[in-house]
């Protein structure tokens, strides 16, 4: 089957489905979309094997990599409920290459003098959502760049806020606070494959959510949320009565209005997440990149540089009235090169028996205890801290 979306959708999701493989057993949130620009502005700067991991993890050829990227950049950008931004900054006497700074938007690149003017940018970006710049900046950091998203929504309908209790399912006994809303049938519920369900909460503009409910694994009914996209699984809205899947019935019932309608009840959430991609370098086509013997980005600097951080800040939030997400991605590197091989003469003490000790008084050479050590202790904790004792004459200093 084609695929229907364009290049650079299709493999922001494609690296989507990949890292939420990733998860484990906690809350989790990424954004491929807000890091697959960065890693294409990446690819065509690099050179080698950085230059061809980073072309793999995003799924576009490298020479075309860079305007892929800042084209996907504008086009979220044009959404009424999406904006994004990139920026850079480099170290004074750090040169970059005019022809890779003149094709970034204006204004786009500043000075690295500054650690805490990052973290405004990442503020203003995000609206407040992402206090914090995901990489550190530190003594050796030459040049950093950095991408931005920021997603709104107002949902088309409303939720009404409800005491959330489930009755049945893992989630059974819980109390806490809730969501719950009515609307007329749509095509909002569907199954997609044998058992995941999905429902499309739809927000006044362009922006929705998809909701996921599987009988396996979150990462399994999102990875089915994601191939749906592209056709690869089949989509079923047609559910008549009797139709069962995971959190879904559907049923015939008295009611007052006689009308058809679609019920959803869930809780509210918000997750919030920072990740080092350096945890999953080979993921994000980084591996290469990381090295320090030499340079990889000819086409960003005549320097050598590597990438020395990679992470990124998220945040989504769901409730009653809409949704909002926001995420920084950003690279920060240092300089590259084969570090030179010296003789050094090393001293190594390794005690492996037991030993005897001695403290001394330094001006007057006195001992002031001696002892022995004849085995080494099982485990360590440290007794409590107590009151010196007194000193042994009235007045003395303790």
């Amino acid at each position: 089957m084609g695929s229907s979306l364009m290049a650079h959708v299709r493999s922001s999701n494609e690296l989507t489905a990949r890292w939420c493989r990733t998860f484990g057993g906690e809350d989790a949130v990424v954004s491929a979309a807000g890091l697959w620009p960065l890693l294409a502005v990446l690819a065509d700067a690099a050179s080698g094997q950085a230059r061809a991991e980073l072309a793999a993890a995003v799924g576009v050829p490298a020479e075309q990599a860079h305007a892929a990227g800042l084209a996907m950049l504008a086009s979220l950008d044009a959404s009424r409920e999406v904006s994004t931004a990139i920026g850079a900054w480099v170290q004074p006497g750090l040169p970059l290459r005019d022809d890779w700074v003149a094709s970034l938007p204006a204004g786009t690149v500043g000075t690295l003098d500054d650690p805490a003017a990052l973290d405004k940018w990442a503020r203003e970006k995000t609206d407040g959502l992402i206090e914090k710049f995901p990489v550190p900046i530190t003594e050796n950091t030459l040049f950093a760049l950095a991408t931005a998203l920021l997603a709104r929504t107002r949902w088309a309908t409303p939720f009404d806020e409800i005491l959330y209790t489930p009755e049945s399912g893992p989630w059974q006994g819980h109390r806490g606070p809730g969501l719950y809303r009515s609307t007329s049938p749509d095509g909002s519920v569907a199954i997609l494959g044998d058992e995941v369900t999905r429902v499309i909460v739809t927000g006044r503009g362009e922006l929705d959510v998809h909701l996921l409910i599987g009988a396996g694994s979150p990462q399994q009914a999102v990875a089915a949320g994601l191939a749906a996209f592209d056709g690869a699984v089949p989509v079923r809205t047609d559910l008549p009565v009797g139709t069962t899947a995971p959190c879904l019935t559907v049923m015939r019932r008295e009611t007052y209005g006689g009308q058809d309608s679609v019920a959803l009840t869930m809780p509210p959430f918000e997750v919030a997440a920072t990740h080092d991609l350096t945890d999953h370098a080979a993921l994000f086509g980084l591996s290469a990149a990381l090295d320090r013997q030499q340079g990889h980005f000819p086409g960003l600097s005549p320097a050598p540089l590597a990438v020395e951080a990679a992470g990124q800040n998220v945040v989504a939030r769901f409730d009653a009235t809409g949704f909002e997400a926001a995420a920084i991605s950003a690279v920060a590197m240092t300089r590259s090169g084969a570090r030179r091989r010296t003789s050094s003469t090393i001293t190594s003490v390794r005690i492996d028996r037991p030993f005897g000790f001695v403290a001394v008084d330094r001006p007057t050479g006195l001992a002031i205890v001696a002892g022995q050590v004849t085995r080494p202790p099982l485990e360590w904790v440290r007794p409590t801290a107590a009151e010196p004792a007194p000193g042994r004459f009235p007045g003395a200093p303790r």
